[in-house]
């Protein structure tokens, strides 16, 4: 299972346009080698989004890269060829981690006594709590629960979110660097050409040729 990222690029409108008829191709490709498709709905300016169950990131990566579409619009009467280009970027769909995020073995656990107001049993007893979760060097204190339970079980929950925070924030930058490996930012960077006038769609890496009929139809057997 993988998952498509379509941006649109420079072309306004017309950008658009193309990366939703771009997500159109990859998912009638899909279709045909029976991959089921998610996708999710395509929003002015906004990354339109395909999971293809069953497929790989390899399967799907050769798609990756700069697409550009050169056309002359029906409506522009002086016959200018314009371009317009959106970005494919294939990448692993994010699971949820099997294991628990906290466990009892990445664990030390301190108990002292609580301080402040509270009642003669928390100053007395050892309810206060510090676990220093040794993955990260996390340390978490909590003194004002009544019990140590209590204060346990917050330090717990509380190491739970910043973990969960943490895994989150290293899976955008693990997906940010693997779409910069993917996708060149230079206005002059192409990986496909979709040329309407000739009809047909190119790609420069391999130096393959489809009928941009058939592209558009999702045959883009190599």
């Amino acid at each position: 299972m993988c998952v498509v990222e379509i941006r649109p690029g420079e072309g306004g409108a017309d950008a658009l346009a193309f990366a939703t008829e771009l997500a159109a191709t990859i998912a009638a490709w899909a279709a045909r080698r029976g991959w089921p498709v998610d996708r999710s709905a395509a929003e002015p300016g906004r990354t339109i989004m395909m999971t293809l169950a069953g497929a790989a990131e390899a399967d799907v990566a050769w798609l990756s890269g700069t697409h550009r579409l050169q056309h002359e619009p029906r409506n522009d009467r002086r016959g200018r060829r314009h371009t317009s280009t959106a970005t494919v970027a294939v990448m692993p769909r994010q699971t949820r981690p099997s294991e628990p995020l906290v466990r009892d073995e990445d664990l030390r656990i301190q108990t002292m006594r609580g301080r402040g107001r509270g009642g003669q049993r928390k100053n007395k007893v050892e309810t206060a709590v510090r676990i220093h979760h040794l993955p990260t060097g996390i340390v978490i204190t909590r003194t004002t629960g009544r019990s140590q339970g209590a204060n346990l079980a917050s330090a717990r929950t509380d190491l739970e979110d910043r973990l969960r925070l943490m895994a989150a924030k290293q899976a955008r930058q693990d997906a940010d660097h693997l779409r910069r490996n993917q996708v060149r930012p230079e206005r002059s960077a192409k990986t496909f050409t979709h040329n309407a006038q000739r009809g047909q769609v190119v790609d420069h890496t391999t130096g393959r040729r489809w009928p941009l009929r058939a592209w558009r139809q999702g045959r883009l057997e190599r």
